[in-house]
């Protein structure tokens, strides 16, 4: 049997509440695996008695209490804390290790809405894309009404995570509001970009007539379009689908119908590292 994992302590009958990641989990096991899914959602919430308490006796971890008690006593600090409960449980690998200790560095000096955006950050970098979005609309539903330059890269994000999704329309909005709010060039640029790929290009062109503040945007945009198809023509991609129309004009199916499949497996398999995250 590959993979196999022997459990530190036992899985709790009762569950601890983490009330920041809203999630219940049974063991040490699950809980380091939330701490490496949010590391910047780590707050000192793992500091509380309550939760020493519930290692030591929900699941039988009297010596790794004892510990975290001495090091709170002690004064440490919660990137030090953190790191002994996870390196007593042996369960995460040596990069999400890195990245917890890398978030708790980060979070220290950050105020609560700066973490939040870190948290979606994470997400979004690591391609859980529809958590980084509930991260986001969390911040933006709580933003002081005055705090504009939050709220303009908040949008831009936003902007972005739907781009991610083919979602170019509300894309679109997202970049739209982020430019409406302090007229950054480049949100007016993908903003944009998000509606050349939405809108059919008669629809795009005549959007363009009826905003003339947007030329100069629009004139970079194309820039950057002409160059992405000049190197998609070399690309190991356009290779292949030029392969798939030799074939067609050919009438070699055997090939023709190899080369589907290996672009239906190269789909297949980036949509599930992007579904498993």
């Amino acid at each position: 049997m590959e993979n196999l994992l022997l459990c530190t302590g036992r899985k709790a009958d009762v569950p601890y509440y983490i009330s920041n990641m809203c999630v219940n989990v049974y063991c040490i096991e699950e809980l380091c695996y939330m701490l490496a899914q949010n590391p910047f959602m780590i707050t000192k919430e793992f500091t509380d008695e309550s939760f020493v308490s519930w290692l030591e006796k929900d699941c039988a971890l009297p010596d790794l209490a004892s510990e975290l008690r001495t090091l709170f006593h002690r004064g440490c600090q919660l990137g030090e804390y953190i790191s002994r409960i996870v390196s007593y449980a042996g369960y995460n690998t040596e990069e999400e290790m890195a990245l917890i200790d890398e978030a708790l560095v980060h979070n220290a000096n950050l105020s609560e809405y700066e973490r939040q955006m870190s948290q979606g950050d994470f997400l979004l970098k690591n391609g859980h894309i529809e958590g980084a979005l509930k991260e986001y609309e969390l911040i933006l539903n709580d933003i002081p009404a005055g705090d504009t330059a939050l709220k303009s890269a908040l949008f831009k994000k936003m902007g972005y995570a739907y781009a991610l999704l083919f979602m170019f329309d509300v894309s679109a909005r997202y970049y739209r509001r982020s430019y409406e709010l302090d007229g950054n060039a480049g949100a007016g640029l993908k903003y944009l970009a998000s509606l050349r790929m939405y809108y059919p290009e008669d629809k795009y062109l005549g959007f363009l007539s009826e905003h003339p503040e947007l030329k100069e945007s629009s004139l970079i945009l194309e820039g950057l379009t002409d160059r992405a198809l000049s190197e998609f023509e070399s690309s190991e991609e356009n290779l292949r689908l030029n392969a798939l129309s030799v074939y067609k004009d050919e009438g070699n199916e055997d090939s023709y119908y190899e080369e589907i499949d290996k672009c239906i497996a190269s789909l297949k398999e980036a949509y599930l590292e992007m579904v498993a995250g």
